[in-house]
């Protein structure tokens, strides 16, 4: 097991107990078996200097680096426990882990820069977060109320927008889910747009989310226990981006099928492991 900053050998009273302890340290070992190649990873991670305006509103150069690494890392190390702790499946973890090496920096680069352009694109748009106001889109229960909000300079979609995109926000978001955030930020701008141009079908559609936006946010409130938790909620979460892409901004589509049925499954499904 991996902690206070070493790798420990500790006795398990079964293998799966063993092999779930040793998650975190073979991580650990497989970075310590490439760091050669993890430190060329941060020298080209420099490059994000570039967007240091875009970053701005969220945070300094350090920490977009430091976030960048650390998203980066996850993607490459081993994500599950391995098969049995043998050499034989450490050399096959470090082996793939290699293999997502090259090029790797520009391609999260790539991905990294449309996602903050286009939100600033929508805090242009929806203006600055309240800093007293909750996130969730159940805010805008009525057209009057976001009027009463954009003329204070508080749009509630900002509020939608911290959720989406906060700071720190690659502590969050899963390297392969990076090239799904652009279309929420479209779906975004385009609800920013709809609702002042036909407030009651926007206020229909609002209605339609918000059992499932109410429901992500008590489950978020929620400390997380397990692994299996944690996929079940990034599942239920993602789900819910699509779902908002389906109702308010159809022709940018979907990533998978999403309806209130498939919804109320994962959300059971969700439940259940918490």
């Amino acid at each position: 097991e991996f902690a206070e900053g070493v790798v420990n050998l500790r006795l398990f009273r079964s293998t799966d107990l063993a092999r779930n302890a040793s998650l975190l340290g073979v991580q650990r070992l497989v970075e310590l078996a490439i760091q050669k190649d993890l430190a060329w990873l941060e020298k080209d991670l420099r490059a994000l200097a570039r967007f240091d305006a875009l970053y701005a509103p969220l945070g300094d150069t350090a920490e977009l680096r430091e976030t960048s690494l650390e998203h980066l890392k996850r993607y490459i190390f081993p994500t599950e426990p391995l098969p049995a702790l043998t050499r034989k499946h450490f050399e096959t973890a470090v082996a793939a882990a290699r293999e997502r090496l090259p090029g790797l920096a520009q391609q999260f680069i790539d991905r990294l820069g449309p996602i903050l352009q286009l939100r600033q694109q929508v805090q242009q748009k929806v203006g600055a977060t309240a800093s007293t106001s909750k996130p969730g889109p159940q805010k805008m229960t009525s057209f009057s109320q976001i009027g009463v909000a954009v003329a204070k300079g508080v749009n509630p979609l900002a509020d939608e927008l911290n959720h989406l995109v906060p700071p720190r926000f690659l502590e969050r978001i899963d390297y392969e889910r990076l090239p799904h955030l652009p279309r929420y930020l479209k779906a975004l701008l385009i609800r920013a747009e709809r609702a002042t141009l036909n407030p009651v079908k926007h206020q229909e559609r609002l209605r339609q989310l918000a059992p499932y936006a109410d429901a992500l946010k008590q489950l978020e409130a929620k400390p997380i226990r397990s692994a299996e938790a944690r996929r079940e909620l990034d599942a239920y979460r993602w789900m819910v981006e699509e779902f908002k892409v389906s109702i308010f901004a159809q022709e940018l589509g979907t990533a998978m099928p999403v309806s209130p049925k498939r919804l109320d499954s994962q959300l059971d499904a969700t439940r259940r492991v918490f």
